[in-house]
């Protein structure tokens, strides 16, 4: 699902997309995911499906740059059923801003998704 997700991600957004952390030397604007949380439902079978919590977040230079960037992420995962990926939910959206021109800004989605492995 993880490589579903990225290349997803990576096709429907002008900037570049990665799992974990930016390093130093990466110039926004750049979208970052990290798993928040994570379980599978069980079944008598024993398979089930994978249901948890993905943070992204969206760096810009501008508060508006890291908005619109927001805005495709949430065009790209909202509507899209597909792969291994079942359902994507909007669940929470923060903004990290500062008036410091020498900060990074950013907007932080988590969706709710579940999927199979």
């Amino acid at each position: 699902m993880e490589e579903y997700l990225y290349s997803l991600l990576n096709e429907a957004l002008p900037c570049p997309v990665k799992w974990g952390y930016f390093s130093d030397g990466e110039a926004p604007p750049l979208v970052t995911m990290i798993f928040a949380s994570g379980r599978r439902d069980h079944f008598i079978d024993g398979s089930g499906l994978m249901k948890g919590s993905i943070q992204i977040d969206c760096w810009a230079e501008t508060y508006l740059g890291a908005l619109e960037i927001r805005k495709s992420v949430q065009a790209a995962l909202e509507v899209h059923i597909g792969g291994p990926l079942k359902s994507a939910t909007l669940s929470a959206i923060r903004d990290a801003s500062s008036s410091d021109p020498n900060l990074v800004h950013r907007t932080s989605l988590t969706f709710f998704v579940i999927y199979c492995e």
